[in-house]
């Protein structure tokens, strides 16, 4: 079957526009190579052909050579790249064909032809030889030189590149699957402390032209995660795999921080793939349908398999292959004791810290604000509010929490503001100890702690103020009468009956019969129903714990949502059980509530909902049902555990 020059033409035509970004190259060598993946080839046997643009500044039109002994199974492909090496750096354009012999004997292709800076280049000929049968792979075999590819693709001595989307006769598929197409977890450490961050990054490797969808993701169990933003639709990069190219697109990329230490496991993510192969067909009268006819639009999908010709010689098969990860463990060492200072509450990172007030001069009817910004690299996300040493001629109040996160920060960078409000209980001047934070830094393994000044603030009495004690000493506050005379009695002739005294006498008894009824119904009501009463006291707690989950939940941010409810359980369990936060872990949970009796069905509420928070982490989809779910099973769960504490308590 002849070529459809016209076909051809239309097909390099609208690869111009992408030539033409290497106008803006520097002056660097200009090549213009032709290379091929075997000179000697059977002549069932496809091979590929690579015209190479390096260092191509301005061009303008691009003419492939004819092939005239040839049928062009699939072409022209793009391939457009970047190398370095020995710090000399080259950009490239590749076109690719892949071609069959029509027949046996020795053929030349003349060059391609090029337009650059207005002028016309021509790529070197090559000669193919075609043979009958198999053809001998012994010393005739001509090796490609390493100069006519860029680092980036260049292919190692004496290995035949294979042709990715071609199944020759009898090749094994799962094979060929298993080799070209794979998922990889990327990790920048496996040993680190906790609340240290750990950069996860899922990719996919493929050489083949693949429909590929994650049907599976981690559920990071013991890190709090925060995911990077991924283009959408993903970009292609490339790397080397074994001196092989290889596209690559990024799956997922994570920043974790262990809440706990011991050894973890990353949990494996999954790839179902839908991968279209290439069979050569002996009967060239058996039609085949357009391999590519479909429009491969998953994001996954190879964009350089696009074939313009609807070749009888061929028929395509898809393929479903699934892949996974291999799980991978992470050391997770705990944050030295014995030097840990008392105001560490768990940052782990870089940090600092600046602490001011509002107002310095107040009086008792108003309040001031104590503002404390953290910011730098590191946990940012789970930092806690420092210890205050307020005095107590000042009444505190639990702190307002602002988050200003960079996004897509990596290391994660950001700040958290804490704002305390001060109510002052008394006039005169008054001092607010220095603020103290410490924190862990991992690269110098030791902890840093940092103080803010001292604050002078001066109190006046408000109109609220309480009055000063009456002053009863001698001539002052009388209230008897200095009169000395001889008083005068006057009896009163009214009938008792007509008095008021005589009806409220009357009444008295019944209305102390029923106040005591009442009393005593009171008492026998609190008796009985002590548990109850208990556990409205126990949702309090919990609706208190979760008073700024609520409000996310109004606001349907659901990634702030399960992070706040998340942070309310630890630090409900971290303040009940007297654990220091950095400390939490589920075991060390475990262990102390079956010291106090509670386990079995309490026990598995709570860590099934510190997993649910988990993994609805990670679900991209907004489900405010499924949040109020979780929000009600969190009131219930510290409610409950609130109830068996306190009775642990009163047990003791």
């Amino acid at each position: 079957m002849m070529v459809n020059t016209v076909s051809i033409r239309m097909s390099v035509l609208s690869l111009l526009c992408s030539l033409g970004v290497v106008s803006c190259l520097q002056a660097q060598d200009f090549k213009f190579t032709t290379t091929v993946s075997n000179t000697k080839v059977a002549l069932d046997e496809p091979f590929q052909i690579q015209f190479m643009l390096e260092n191509a500044p301005n061009v303008s039109s691009f003419t492939p050579p004819s092939f005239n002994d040839f049928e062009v199974l699939q072409g022209p492909s793009q391939m457009q790249g970047q190398s370095i090496m020995n710090g000399h750096r080259s950009e490239y354009i590749a076109l690719i064909y892949v071609l069959q012999p029509k027949r046996v004997g020795n053929f030349t292709l003349t060059g391609a032809t090029a337009r650059t800076n207005g002028n016309v280049v021509h790529s070197n000929p090559v000669t193919i030889e075609v043979v009958k049968g198999a053809r001998n792979l012994g010393p005739q075999q001509q090796q490609l030189p390493q100069t006519a590819i860029p680092q980036s693709r260049a292919q190692q001595p004496g290995r035949q590149d294979e042709m990715e989307g071609v199944l020759k006769n009898g090749e094994d598929v799962n094979a060929k699957l298993k080799k070209n197409i794979f998922v990889k977890v990327d990790v920048d450490k496996t040993s680190l402390y906790e609340g240290q961050q750990l950069t996860v990054t899922y990719k996919l490797y493929t050489r083949l032209p693949t429909n590929s969808s994650v049907t599976k993701v981690p559920a990071f169990k013991g890190f709090s995660a925060k995911d990077i933003e991924l283009p959408n639709p993903p970009q292609a990069t490339e790397e080397l795999v074994n001196g092989i190219p290889f596209k690559v697109f990024i799956i997922r990329k994570t920043l974790l921080f262990p809440l706990q230490s011991g050894t973890l496991e990353l949990d494996p993510v999954e790839v179902d793939n839908h991968v279209r192969l290439v069979k050569l067909v002996k009967n060239n009268k058996k039609a085949a349908r357009d391999p590519f006819g479909d429009a491969f639009n998953d994001p996954f999908s190879d964009p350089f398999f696009d074939d313009f010709f609807n070749r009888p010689e061929v028929s395509y098969e898809d393929v479903p292959y699934k892949i996974q990860t291999p799980p991978v463990k992470i050391n997770v060492k705990p944050l030295p004791v014995d030097s840990r200072p008392i105001s560490f509450t768990g940052a782990v990172g870089k940090f600092n810290m600046t602490a001011t007030v509002d107002k310095q001069n107040l009086s008792t009817d108003d309040a001031l604000t104590l503002k404390v910004v953290i910011a730098g690299q590191g946990n940012v996300n789970l930092l806690n509010a420092p210890k205050l040493d307020i005095p107590s001629s000042f009444e505190k109040y639990d702190p307002k929490v602002t988050d200003n996160i960079e996004k897509n920060s990596n290391p994660l960078s950001g700040s958290r503001q804490f704002e305390f409000a001060l109510m002052p209980l008394e006039a005169g001047d008054q001092t607010i100890p220095p603020v103290e934070f410490s924190y862990f830094d991992a690269a110098s393994n030791s902890y840093k702690t940092m103080h803010s000044p001292a604050f002078k603030v001066h109190v006046t009495a408000g109109k609220q103020a309480k009055k000063e004690k009456e002053d009863f000493s001698e001539n002052r506050n009388t209230i008897t009468s200095n009169f000395n005379g001889q008083l005068q009695w006057i009896k009163d002739q009214r009938f008792l009956l007509a008095s008021p005294w005589f009806y409220i006498l009357l009444l008295l008894p019944l209305i102390v019969l029923i106040v005591v009824l009442f009393y005593r119904r009171k008492q026998d009501y609190q008796q009985n129903n002590a548990a109850f009463l208990k556990h409205r006291y126990a949702n309090k707690v919990a609706l208190k714990r979760l008073e700024l989950a609520a409000r996310y939940l109004r606001e349907g941010k659901d990634k702030a949502f399960y992070e706040e409810t998340s942070r309310a359980v630890w630090g409900y369990l971290s303040n009940k059980l007297h654990i220091p936060f950095s400390d939490l872990s589920k075991q060390l949970i475990q262990e102390r509530l079956s010291q106090q009796q509670i386990n079995g069905e309490n026990t598995e509420q709570l860590f099934e909902l510190l997993d649910n928070c988990e993994m609805a982490l990670y679900t991209p989809m907004h489900n405010n049902d499924k949040m109020q779910g979780t929000y009600q099973q969190a009131v219930k769960v510290i409610s409950q555990l609130e109830d068996e504490l306190q009775r642990a308590k009163t047990v003791a």
